[in-house]
């Protein structure tokens, strides 16, 4: 632990990194893809209400997690990285490997997924990302939603290599359709719904 954490932990709290955001989350919130999610996706998850899994916790996702509580979803978090748990949900946190969702969560159900800036960092080749699909399909209730994020300059478009086929039916999710592109990043969002 930095000094600087220390200092903020006793001036603010326990919650101190929760409390300050820094300039680098500000200027990833309001990226595009990011707008989309807060003023889309969000809405429509929380509305659906349930418990909802968040994969990759960032300070910059922190916001969503309460936005998403605020009509009473139950907001789980994971990331393969041990220090990405301060940004995760506390008490409702688990470190681990996406690929392995299934044995990480394998004592809970999910009524959404949100798996965003997985795939391509860290969750790189084929093999990965299928296994990683395979794992959160088998946490997630049939019916239930998958919001999954990628970039096009990290790694080949899942949905036409064919990933997405076994478990997974494009449905569109809020005011948006299946598939969300940008112009002026590479992101791209894709929604699902669990098949049966």
């Amino acid at each position: 632990m930095g000094l600087g954490t220390v200092v903020r932990a006793l001036i603010f709290g326990k919650d101190a990194d929760r409390k300050r955001r820094s300039a680098k989350a500000a200027r990833i919130r309001s990226l595009p893809d990011r707008l989309v999610m807060a003023d889309s996706y969000v809405p429509a998850l929380a509305a659906d209400g349930g418990r909802i899994l968040w994969v990759g916790c960032r300070e910059y996702t922190l916001d969503d997690y309460a936005a998403l509580e605020a009509h009473g979803g139950e907001i789980w978090t994971t990331d393969i990285d041990a220090a990405a748990e301060r940004w995760g949900r506390e008490g409702r946190h688990r470190t681990g490997d996406v690929c392995e969702a299934d044995r990480l969560f394998s004592d809970m159900t999910f009524d959404a997924i949100v798996c965003n800036g997985v795939l391509g960092y860290g969750v790189d080749s084929p093999e990965q990302q299928r296994k990683a699909l395979k794992a959160l399909a088998a946490i997630l209730r049939p019916g239930g939603r998958l919001l999954l994020g990628w970039n096009t300059d990290k790694i080949d478009d899942p949905v036409a290599a064919g990933l997405t086929e076994a478990d997974w039916e494009p449905t569109p999710l809020g005011d948006q359709p299946t598939r969300v592109r940008f112009d002026a990043v590479t992101h791209v969002y894709d929604s699902f719904f669990r098949k049966a």
